[in-house]
């Protein structure tokens, strides 16, 4: 495990950051965007949006290789990088709830996407 490269030694989190190459998608109402996780901590994590859009309000980062979908403010933005703290988590490998059922159907649709080539 590592932290962040930049000012590791002034890294003022609690938890310790993995560094990743994830693909996520970020979910805000009816609309979904690509992101790449570039790290994670049980407390939040730093994405890259693949594109210009920004997304505001209650947003839920489903984590495509892992199987989990995070509740998540958003704790700063620059460009397309976008900073968030975890409010609550959700295994979308088993029996989710409600507040998970899209992040569950674009999960499962990614693992057929991988398994059909």
């Amino acid at each position: 495990m590592t932290k962040h490269a930049s000012g590791a030694d002034h890294d003022r989190r609690a938890a310790v950051r993995i560094q990743t190459q994830r693909s996520g998608k970020i979910l805000c109402g009816d609309f979904a965007w690509d992101c790449v996780v570039r790290d994670f901590s049980s407390q939040g994590a730093r994405v890259q949006m693949l594109t210009g859009a920004a997304p505001t309000g209650r947003i839920q980062l489903v984590d495509l290789d892992a199987g989990l979908a995070h509740d998540v403010t958003v704790a700063w933005q620059r460009e397309r990088e976008i900073g968030m703290r975890i409010v609550r988590t959700y295994d979308l490998r088993g029996l989710a709830p409600a507040a998970a059922g899209t992040a569950k159907r674009i999960w499962k649709a990614s693992r057929s996407d991988v398994a059909t080539g």
